[in-house]
């Protein structure tokens, strides 16, 4: 039989504040957070669609009126914008295009998904509001 061995551990112990000393993992782990934003954004939008499908449309507005849902939103907003261009960012440095020799570059990526971003955003206005 074989006797029991100890063997060491191979990686140090982490802290709980160990993504705080390099840039990178902080940069990760705030994009991380900002998703919760999405998330509880997420929830408040099907609570309006909720609403708004039993015919209570007025109750939906006036609680978007609410000046912490207002505060609640910009900050969901700004927090969406820094997810997506991390998200966007992270995509061009992962899965780089290879176009003959030389591959693209991550912001170069960034740049064409947030047009991207904007085209799709305004065809998706006009479809439901300005047509």
């Amino acid at each position: 039989m074989a006797e029991n061995k100890h063997y060491p551990e191979l990686r140090k112990r982490l802290t709980p504040g160990w993504w705080t000393a390099n840039r990178h993992y902080a940069m990760y782990m705030v994009r991380e957070w900002t998703s919760l934003f999405v998330a509880l954004y997420s929830l408040i939008f099907i609570y309006g669609l909720s609403l708004w499908a039993t015919g209570s449309r007025a109750d939906f507005l006036n609680f978007l009126k609410n000046p912490a849902v207002i505060g609640f939103s910009l900050v969901a907003l700004v927090f969406t914008m820094y997810h997506a261009a991390t998200w966007f960012y992270l995509l061009g440095a992962v899965a780089p295009v290879k176009i003959g020799r030389s591959k693209t570059k991550p912001w170069q990526a960034l740049i064409l998904n947030l047009i991207l971003l904007v085209i799709v955003s305004y065809l998706a206005i006009w479809l439901v509001v300005l047509r």
